[in-house]
């Protein structure tokens, strides 16, 4: 029987195996395995070939062992998918075969604008991708008399060392098997999209070793009788046979996942040829003229730029190719608990319902060389052990010159007891001269020290229920608060509802960016590659009943920042429980971005764009410049900080956010009962509320109620003389007015006078004033470390106590415009409403009135007084003024009523 009919047998008994876990009773379920092997047996006699024999008596040995455990085991009926959590899965049981899980699809109602944003997401590398609707008719692969060969737009670029061994693009027909394999003629030779040999994939001259381990993974999940989820995803398909065709015409149609949704990709069946023994594309060897392979990773390079494709991830990857579930697992991470991620990964395994590959980290030439790993390299994995305590992977690399791993495996307990498993192990690992090139075993142990990340694509259908949003998020237009750290006020922001108490996945996904460089033409256009994704995106979950939140402090749950373009956090929800679910990103492209959420869960869910708390806002941008850096509250110049007036009008709750892009920068916010005028000191009794701790990049006050009135609101750094712009935002229920203050002594001019000293034993010091015209003056002091000018310094050594100020043990301070002395005395102006005040930052006036008449009374003086004061203390002294020379001051002298 020729080659064909060997294949058709090999189906036959492939489609007879895979109905065994749905058969009604014991008996089909027996007919069936035996029925299987038979066809296998018959197949078997028929070969010649001697890897075709030994795969067929394999696969006929297996499924005679099946037969017999039907027929002696009491519980003949291996659980299914759908009875095992994705969390605990069950125990896994020896050649487990299940049936095809139904994928659930979001029952969603879309708005207009996500419609409107899954449609313009069609657009790719001047390609259009459009949304997936239902399986091509297949007059569509018709060729028509006098038709030529259907012909895509235009070809897909290589890269220069694919340019160089470039023969040309050829037909599948001129394509397959590789001419350089199999030089002269070629009337026996052509395409397949079947065959009978283990599939042996390997990548040549092509970069894209994570779509080439994604598809080692995915057609390894068949070969061990599991549905083929890669071979169907290509048209024309045949239904009965469960396998793609040769297409007449050579049109070819791929249903990939991305975007947003599963989308309908054409190509035709022209592959780059190489005039060398290279390969350009992904090639079977050891059924070199298997086409559908070939087909899938044009299809899938043609979505992300080309030929000259950098490579992703696997995870990324098989997402695209299956729309299975990618979750990345960090091998390095102090989290990581091996014996609980092989478990949960190994049982699902078994069953099918996850793909496995894994991706190395950097390694240096010297290391690569000795331990037979390549860095930076994705690899999948074809099978898992365990035997006792070992656990064991069979590793794939891609590579069709890919070396294995040099390494050994450790000795398990079983071994150094002497324990009948060690047989076992032993037969598996000697069996590794049979093993293809690149593919090695290697346990649970070394995987962890050798390979970065392990990416876990799950079954879709391990849920029932999904429900999807698309979202945009523009960050051309945020550029001002973005880099604040922890800041999430303008983030998107969802409410997913848990009805029940089972887990719920969410998957953020990144939408690829369309980069074409030049406008399509008749001829099509050069493709940049759309893998070049730079950035990071996380997913954050709180427990704020749907209500958006400002900052990211105290999440339930948080993903790591990932490069990839989908990352996937877990949620354990109590039940009929609301939570806010915030995508987050560091360093993604300053342009508009769009966004896929898409939440899995095996009970019902609603997601929704999540509630605002607040109806009203008010914004205002200023900066600390070094008129106004003042620093912390307990900085002498804190008072010179920005401020901001808030009139709030009714009563109301509010939150006050200060937003700035310099990390650098430890913010703080405080509204204080300050009239919506500058303020110069802070009591305690003042503080309305206030952010709490420094906070890198952002801070935030929120308050229950607030009165009706005018408020003052203080924005400060740690540090003084630290700049960098910022936004300040009130949210509130009810419309609020923010005004930036004048900087402290606006309109004024600034007059620094001479150092006032307080001997020692001395409490008081004046100096004389003199109004020349009518002006308006504020005094400020504050205490000084010591004298500032050197015959200040002069004085301080000579007349000292102490020779110095005493240093945290600072006096009092009172300042006061004043007209005559004794008991008549009149006081125009005092700081701090005439109390004694201990500020960090000292003590200031109001604005006065004075005008020369004030002198026809008595002398007019500028008057310093301390509280309690003991040892020598100097301080600085100011005067604000609305003109120059309007007022003479005298010098301090001392002061005795």
């Amino acid at each position: 029987m020729s080659s064909n009919g060997i294949d058709e047998l090999g189906e036959r008994s492939l489609r007879l195996q895979t109905r065994i876990p749905a058969a009604a009773d014991r008996n089909e379920a027996l007919d069936l395995a035996i029925s299987a092997a038979e066809l296998c047996m018959k197949a078997l006699k028929l070969a010649t070939d001697a890897g075709q024999k030994s795969d067929l008596s394999l696969r006929a040995q297996a499924l005679l062992n099946e037969a017999e455990r039907i027929k002696t085991t009491r519980d003949w009926r291996l659980p299914v998918s759908s009875g095992s959590t994705v969390v605990d899965p069950p125990t896994p049981q020896s050649a487990a075969k299940i049936k095809r899980l139904k994928e659930p699809r979001s029952t969603r109602e879309l708005t207009k604008t996500e419609e409107l944003l899954i449609l313009r997401a069609s657009k790719l590398n001047g390609f259009l991708f459009p949304p997936w609707k239902k399986p091509p008719d297949p007059s569509e692969f018709a060729l028509q008399d006098g038709e030529d060969f259907f012909l895509d737009t235009s070809e897909l670029p290589l890269s220069s060392l694919q340019l160089e061994v470039l023969d040309g693009w050829k037909r599948a027909s001129d394509a397959l098997p590789p001419p350089s394999w199999f030089p002269g003629g070629r009337s026996n030779l052509g395409p397949t999209m079947h065959f009978t040999r283990r599939v042996d994939l390997v990548q040549d001259a092509a970069t894209d070793c994570s779509v080439v381990a994604s598809l080692c993974a995915g057609t390894a999940r068949g070969e061990r009788g599991h549905t083929k989820i890669l071979s169907s995803v290509i048209y024309p398909y045949d239904q009965q046979n469960l396998r793609p065709t040769i297409s007449p015409n050579g049109k070819y149609v791929v249903r990939l996942n991305f975007n947003g949704c599963y989308r309908k990709v054409i190509i035709d069946d022209l592959l780059p040829v190489s005039k060398t023994s290279r390969v350009l594309h992904v090639i079977d060897r050891r059924n070199p003229g298997l086409l559908w392979p070939a087909l899938i990773e044009k299809a899938y390079l043609k979505v992300r730029g080309g030929y000259d494709f950098p490579g992703s991830n696997s995870g990324t990857d098989l997402w695209i190719l299956t729309g299975w579930i990618p979750e990345q697992v960090f091998l390095q991470s102090d989290e990581l608990v091996p014996s609980q991620l092989w478990k949960r990964v190994h049982g699902a395994f078994t069953y099918g319902d996850v793909l496995v590959t894994m991706g190395t980290g950097k390694i240096s030439n010297r290391a690569e060389r000795e331990i037979g790993l390549a860095g930076e390299h994705d690899y999948a994995i074809l099978d898992m052990k365990e035997f006792g305590d070992q656990k064991l992977l069979l590793i794939k690399n891609p590579w069709c010159e890919g070396t294995s791993w040099r390494g050994s495996i450790a000795k398990s307990t079983a071994e150094a007891d002497g324990d009948a498993t060690a047989q076992s192990i032993h037969e598996l690992l000697n069996a590794h001269a049979e093993l293809t090139p690149g593919t090695f075993w290697m346990d649970l142990n070394n995987v962890i020290q050798h390979f970065e990340s392990i990416y876990l694509n799950w079954n879709p259908g391990l849920f029932t229920t999904r429900e999807d949003i698309h979202f945009p998020w523009d960050l051309s237009t945020q550029q001002d608060c973005r880099g604040s750290i922890g800041c999430f006020i303008n983030n998107p922001q969802f409410a997913v509802t848990c009805r029940k108490d089972d887990p719920v996945w969410l998957l953020l996904c990144r939408h690829l960016k369309d980069n074409t460089s030049s406008t399509p033409s008749e001829h099509g256009s050069r493709i940049v590659s759309s893998g070049e994704m730079t950035g990071f995106i996380s997913l954050y979950a709180f427990g704020q009943q749907g209500k958006r939140v400002l900052l990211s402090d105290n999440p339930l749950e948080r993903g790591p920042y990932v490069d990839s373009p989908q990352t996937l956090l877990k949620l354990n929800p109590t039940e009929d429980c609301t939570y806010t679910i915030v995508p987050s990103e560091q360093d993604l492209s300053p342009t508009l971005h769009t966004f896929t959420l898409s939440a899995f869960a095996r009970s019902p869910i609603l997601l929704a764009e999540a509630a605002r708390k607040y109806t009203c806002q008010s914004v205002a941008k200023a900066a600390w410049t070094p008129g106004t850096a003042g620093g912390n509250a307990h900085s002498p110049s804190y008072s010179q900080n920005p401020q901001f007036g808030l009139v709030v009008t009714h009563n109301t709750s509010v939150s006050i956010l200060l937003q700035t892009s310099d990390n650098t920068l430890n913010v703080h916010v405080k509204l204080v009962h300050g009239r919506g005028q500058r303020v110069h000191a802070v009591t305690s009794r003042d503080i309305v509320v206030d952010s709490g701790d420094y906070h890198r990049g952002c801070a935030h006050a929120e308050l229950g109620e607030l009165d009706a009135g005018t408020y003052t609101i203080i924005c400060s750094t740690f540090e003084s003389g630290q700049l960098g712009d910022f936004t300040l935002r009130v949210d509130s229920t009810v419309q609020t007015q923010l005004r930036l203050l004048p900087k402290e002594g606006a309109g004024l001019l600034r007059d620094k006078l001479n150092d006032a000293l307080f001997r020692h034993g001395v409490n008081k010091v004046a100096a004389p004033l003199a109004p020349r015209r009518l002006c308006r003056v504020t005094i400020t002091a504050s205490h000084l470390d010591g004298p500032t000018s050197p015959a200040a310094r002069r004085l301080s050594s000579s007349t000292s106590h102490s020779g110095r100020s005493v240093r945290g043990a600072r006096s009092l301070l009172r300042a006061t415009i004043e007209v005559g002395r004794g008991p008549r005395r009149r006081i125009l102006i005092a700081s701090s409403n005439g109390e004694y005040s201990d500020s960090a930052n000292g003590v200031r006036t109001e604005a006065v009135d004075l005008n020369p008449a004030m002198l026809q009374a008595a002398d007019m003086w500028l008057v310093l007084e301390r509280l309690d004061g003991g040892e020598e203390e100097w301080c600085q002294v100011e005067m604000f003024c609305d003109g120059p020379g309007a007022v003479s001051v005298g010098v301090w002298r001392g002061w005795d009523d």
